[in-house]
């Protein structure tokens, strides 16, 4: 049996029993695995068999139960410093060359 993982960032956890209603959602899909739930970053992961479940029904799954998948964009954080990243190994490179 071939396993996948798939994370993805939900909407509308509200309360401490969401993540409880998002698992017994998943579990009830043949397929799945594991489910797991991280409230404060409103993250799902699924563990599962692609050769039973898809990832389009796991994401309709949680669109049913009321918790619709989304894809987290980067915070302006993570973009600065990627950015910054970027920008470092560009100019490292250049200065490299002549060591």
């Amino acid at each position: 049996m071939e396993e996948k993982t798939l994370k993805t960032y939900v909407k509308g956890m509200y309360c401490v029993k969401c993540p409880e209603l998002i698992i017994c959602a998943l579990l009830q899909l043949r397929g799945v695995i594991d489910a797991n739930v991280e409230y404060f970053k409103s993250l799902v992961t699924v563990r599962f068999d692609p050769d039973i479940v898809t990832e389009a029904q796991i994401f309709a799954a949680l669109d049913d139960a009321g918790y619709p998948p989304f894809e987290r964009r980067p915070s302006v954080a993570e973009r600065l410093a990627a950015k910054l990243a970027h920008t470092f190994d560009s100019c490292r490179g250049g200065q490299n060359e002549h060591i």
